[in-house]
């Protein structure tokens, strides 16, 4: 490690960014590379790891290891995302940026992007927020059209979770719709009842509605309450 580089090593041998102190969740095994380019990359996975781990909350029970220790098996479909993700950035014009950039266009941690409508407040757009909020933090703000690109290409990630195999996104139709708006109106009064098994994003999603849109997460007041429901699109 020389004096001018961004990240370092842990005693425990953790990466961590030295300018702002955060350390992530990846581990860097000994007579791996300690150079910023390796570190940041590092420090990328661990950190979309502690996200997606956020986004994807794993109900796996406990089992129990050789030892007869507990443990939580890891949870396939966020891990599976977070490969993606950190592939897709990998892959990116982002990567061939020099670490000084981060120093030099240092982000203030603020996102200067309006909130229109309801899907800006979705679990998913908070979760890509954060993700973006990580890659200006790494990658500096030298290059808001990489940056936005591979934005856009997190969001097309995410917009496949809980799909069947073999499905994608299709336009929307009246009746399906309609029935969309019934199931999201079941799953926030099922968060606003009991939000523990909830990911933080789903919980701040349903408070928002809460607030903008009452009749999703009011508790019926007759069996067809959901049909009197005006559809807040």
């Amino acid at each position: 490690m020389t004096a001018n580089q961004c990240f370092s090593v842990t005693d425990d041998r953790y990466v961590i960014d030295r300018l702002t102190s955060k350390v992530g969740k990846a581990y860097c095994h000994k007579g791996d590379p300690e150079h910023d380019a390796y570190l940041r990359e590092r420090m990328l996975w661990g950190c979309l790891a502690e996200l997606t781990e956020r986004l994807i909350v794993n109900t796996a029970p406990l089992e129990r290891d050789f030892d007869g220790q507990l443990y939580q098996p890891v949870c396939e479909e966020g891990h599976s995302i977070c490969v993606a993700l950190y592939r897709a950035i990998r892959a990116s014009h982002l990567n061939t940026l020099e670490v000084g950039q981060s120093l030099q266009h240092k982000f203030d941690g603020e996102l200067r992007r309006n909130k229109i409508g309801m899907q800006d407040h979705t679990s998913l757009s908070l979760f890509v927020d954060d993700v973006e909020c990580l890659l200006r933090d790494l990658y500096g703000e030298s290059d808001n059209q990489a940056i936005n690109l591979v934005r856009s290409a997190v969001f097309s990630i995410g917009f496949g979770i809980g799909l069947p195999d073999g499905m994608g996104i299709s336009g929307s139709h009246h009746r399906r719709m309609h029935q969309a708006v019934f199931d999201l109106t079941q799953r926030a009064r099922a968060v606003r009842a009991n939000p523990a098994p909830f990911s933080k994003y789903t919980v701040s999603f349903v408070d928002d509605l809460h607030v903008n849109w009452p009749p999703l997460t009011r508790a019926p007041d007759n069996a067809n309450a959901m049909e009197e429901t005006e559809i807040p699109f």
